[in-house]
């Protein structure tokens, strides 16, 4: 049974996004008091009394002639094509101020385009401020639905009448990889994007900090969904200085912490930089799955048979504790090697699921200790009894050892990477622990 989905749209500053995390039951879209802050398509998967469907949450829908921004067209042309795919539509209104003339022309579009809306009237908080909704039977889209989207109030019986009619399915749509595309600023996060998808999901422009919120879509790839998570660029501390860039980078860093793989996007054109690196060392502490990518390789001239190599390698000095990422160059704008992205991310999700038999890794850290055992160090000498891997994604291998303090750094580097010179673990951070038998 297809999935239903439910597109929140109307003008800005109206509470959409707000009604979205009620809806979710968490603040999954950035709110605030500015009207236009979210500009994306956001798009989630929730259940109402057995009823799943997919949300969307938009930006503000502005008449055409109307724009004060650079950004309006674009942002109400992804809302439009939200009304155009959703199975229900769920406009939302302003109960403070009655029907306003956007309000009207939205509605007229509505009722041209003929799917099912179910008209929401936000900000009613008291039983006495219902006579005036009233005002928007004006509109022609039926009965107004009174809500709070802030306390709640009404959205329940909201719910009740969007998911009429839908089908009940307690099967949870399944995602086989989780990826999150990571990056500065205007690094071409969202190009990816749209370049992956084939559409116009994310917004788009060469101006740093577009994306605030960030943005899931599912990819069907060789009969896999693939769930891709782009976000809002992250910043140096010192240049957050919007409360919507600071959720914009909680976001960010929830993103991580949720997804599977991540993808770091880096400019080939200006090379690494210091936020590059730490945000690598993010993902490296998450133990995430890990590739890089250097976007904007048409942007480098005079290329030579050994630049892409040079670019890795300036990335490795100054990231050294990322070596184990695949990586590789390419041209978001014109699609260049955009095709190994998908292969890259699935070769990773896969090694991160590796599993080693307890006595086939005995077998080999036994020759690799022959070959070179642990000299004396904290004033004694360790030993190993035995290894077992303890966890997947990421790997975790466990030491049983005579006493941990005896075993130095360098040791236990030198055992991971023969670990993962003979068990590859493409992508993935190894971790190696210590317990005293």
């Amino acid at each position: 049974m297809p999935l239903r989905t439910v597109a929140i749209i109307g003008r800005p500053n109206v509470g959409k996004s707000t009604l979205f995390n009620r809806i979710l039951g968490e603040r999954r879209s950035v709110v605030h008091e500015t009207a236009g802050v979210t500009r994306d398509r956001i798009a989630e998967i929730t259940d109402w009394c057995g009823h799943p469907f997919q949300l969307l949450d938009t930006g503000g829908i502005i008449p055409f002639g109307e724009s004060v921004s650079e950004f309006d067209a674009v942002v109400t042309e992804i809302a439009r094509m939200a009304i155009d795919e959703a199975d229900v539509v769920l406009f939302m209104v302003d109960g403070k101020v009655g029907p306003m003339a956007w309000d009207e022309s939205i509605a007229r579009d509505l009722r041209k385009n003929g799917t099912p809306v179910v008209l929401c009237v936000n900000k009613i908080e008291k039983p006495a401020e219902e006579i005036a909704m009233s005002e928007f039977y004006s509109l022609g889209l039926g009965d107004p639905q009174p809500v709070s989207a802030l306390h709640g109030h009404g959205v329940g019986d909201l719910l009740d009448e969007v998911v009429d009619g839908f089908p009940k399915n307690e099967v949870e749509i399944p995602c086989d990889c989780k990826v999150a595309i990571l990056g500065r600023p205007n690094v071409g996060k969202s190009s990816l994007l749209n370049v992956l998808t084939g559409r116009s999901d994310a917004l788009v422009s060469d101006i740093s900090g577009t994306t605030r919120d960030s943005v899931h879509t599912d990819l069907k790839w060789h009969g896999k969904t693939i769930r891709l998570i782009d976000t809002a660029g992250l910043r140096r501390k010192s240049r957050v200085t919007e409360a919507v860039e600071v959720f914009s980078n909680m976001r960010t860093i929830r993103a991580l912490e949720q997804c599977d793989v991540a993808v770091l996007m880096v400019d080939a054109s200006h090379g690494a930089v210091t936020q590059d690196s730490k945000i690598a060392g993010l993902i490296h502490d998450a133990g995430k799955g890990v590739i890089v990518v250097f976007n904007k390789w048409d942007l480098i001239k005079d290329k030579e048979t050994n630049s892409h190599l040079q670019q890795w390698e300036g990335f490795c000095d100054d990231v050294p504790f990322l070596t184990y990422a695949p990586w590789f160059t390419m041209s978001a704008l014109s699609k260049q090697r955009t095709g190994k992205i998908m292969e890259k991310v699935w070769e990773v999700a896969e090694e991160r699921k590796k599993r080693i038999s307890t006595s086939e890794l005995n077998s080999f850290l036994e020759k690799v200790m022959s070959f070179q055992n642990p000299r004396a160090h904290g004033g004694g000498l360790g030993k190993v009894y035995y290894t077992t891997q303890i966890e997947i994604e990421p790997p975790t291998f466990l030491l049983s050892v005579n006493e941990p303090k005896f075993f130095a750094r360098n040791y236990l580097r030198f055992l991971n990477n023969q670990i993962r010179k003979n068990y590859g673990f493409t992508g993935s951070r190894i971790f190696v622990k210590m317990k005293k038998h």
